[in-house]
Formats: structure tokens, C-alpha cells, sequence
């Protein structure tokens, strides 16, 4: 990074020194404000290990060093978020034959990284994805423990407990699901929590799931809020599965 933006640092220079130039030949060697303008940009690349900032001419104002800083975050932060996300992914094509529990952690992180974007349909929509590609994966993580995951502060790691139970449902932890789902709060988990229980209900025997799992059902149902596609769904769910 340092090296591209010595290189970049170099061409504006020229660039700039180079305009300075023709400005004094063509007016007739006349330093005037734009002569000392050009200048200063020209040499603003290689001040900011000296500088705080730049005032330059008719009052703008280049905090130097609040920018580069901005600028090495950036990078830092796309940087990360690539590796993270490619990691993963790389998992769900195969690329890592034995997941273990750090990609998990990877799928959480990338997880946390999209809860921080604009809340707006895309991020709704990479993070649909990213669920789908933790179901293809997760259920092959050898010793990773989806009831244990839904206990976790993280809520990536709560969402890979689900998405580890929607690609391979277990009847038997029905019960435990739903009672986590019924303390789960956060929106995205809630509906892929929901539609986790319903796969596992496909799959269970009417006549082992407790009467009290629909209880707790029926009662989030009453928390949801009108028009969600969370109430949408659990309300489908009781329909078909209670009653008929």
C-alpha cells in the first residue's frame, strides 16, 4: 500500500509541477496564485510526516495526517473484510474440505462486517447469501454444537447454530431450538431461526413434537409485529403444522 501511494504521490507531483511550469511561460512568467497553488499540491504528497495540515489559497483547508490515517483505516478494513469473506466462501465451494470451527468464527465475522452496512435490501440480500453458504458448510463442522451456539453473545454465531440445523435438521433438538428462538431479538436470525423449526418439523414425527413447542410458538407469534415476513412465516408454519 505504502509503495502504490509513493507512486501515486510522484504522478501528482508531476503532474502538478509540470502545469506549474507552462503556467509561467504561457502568461509571461507571472508567479500568481495559481503558479504557488500548483506548487503547494506538488509537493503535498512527500509533507505529511511534517505537516498537520495545508491551508491553501482562497481557504481550504487539507488536514494531512486525518486523512492519511482515514485512508490507512480504510484499507485496513476493506483488507480484512475481503480475507474474511473469501474464507468463508472459499469453504462453501470446497476449497476447504475439512471446515473446522475457525470457519465458523470467519462466517461470523463476515456476519458482523454486513450488520454494519446501510441497513437497506442489499445488505438484506448478502446476507441471505451469506446464510445460504453457511447451511452448505456448517453441518459439516466436526464437534460444532448448534444449542450451544444459540446460548452466544455473538450473533453470528447464534445464526450459524440455525443455518448448521437447516442443512441437516435434528428432530431430536427441536424442543431446544424453538425455546431459543423464542428468546432470540434479532430480526435477520429470527426469520432463518423460523424457517430452521420448520425444516426440522418436516422431518419430525407429529407424534413426538410436545405440545408445548406450538406453545411457544403460538406465543412469539403474538410478539412479532404485523406485515414482518417473521409473523408471515410462523404464521404459516402453525397453520400447516397445528391444524392441518
Amino acid at each position: 500500500m505504502k509503495g502504490r501511494r509513493r507512486w501515486l504521490g510522484a504522478a501528482v507531483s508531476l503532474v502538478a509541477l509540470f502545469g506549474a511550469a507552462a503556467h509561467l511561460i504561457w502568461p509571461g512568467l507571472k508567479v500568481d496564485a495559481i503558479t504557488v497553488l500548483l506548487v503547494v499540491v506538488a509537493l503535498v504528497p512527500w509533507l505529511g510526516d511534517l505537516l498537520e495540515s495545508i491551508e491553501l489559497p482562497g481557504g481550504w483547508k487539507v488536514e494531512y495526517r486525518d486523512l492519511q490515517q482515514r485512508q490507512d483505516a480504510l484499507e485496513r478494513t476493506t483488507a480484512e473484510a475481503s480475507s474474511t469473506a473469501q474464507a468463508a466462501l472459499g469453504a462453501a465451494r470446497g476449497e476447504d474440505l475439512a471446515p473446522t470451527m475457525e470457519t465458523v468464527r470467519l462466517f461470523a465475522e463476515e456476519y458482523r462486517r454486513l450488520r454494519k452496512t446501510p441497513r437497506e435490501p442489499a445488505r438484506t440480500a448478502e446476507l441471505d447469501r451469506l446464510f445460504g453458504t453457511m447451511v452448505t458448510v456448517l453441518p459439516r463442522v466436526p464437534g460444532f454444537d448448534p444449542v450451544q451456539a444459540f446460548g452466544d453473545d455473538e450473533g453470528g454465531i447464534r445464526l450459524a447454530g440455525y443455518a448448521a440445523l437447516y442443512g441437516r435438521p435434528d428432530p431430536a433438538l427441536l424442543e431446544e431450538t424453538v425455546r431459543a428462538l423464542s428468546r432470540e431479538s434479532t430480526a435477520f436470525i429470527q426469520y432463518w431461526a423460523i424457517r430452521t423449526v420448520a425444516a426440522m418439523l418436516e422431518r419430525a414425527d407429529p407424534a413426538d413434537v410436545p405440545e408445548e413447542v406450538f406453545d411457544m410458538l403460538q406465543e412469539l407469534l403474538g410478539r412479532l409485529p404485523n406485515g414482518t415476513s417473521r409473523r408471515e412465516q410462523l404464521a404459516r408454519l402453525l397453520e400447516t403444522r397445528r391444524y392441518g
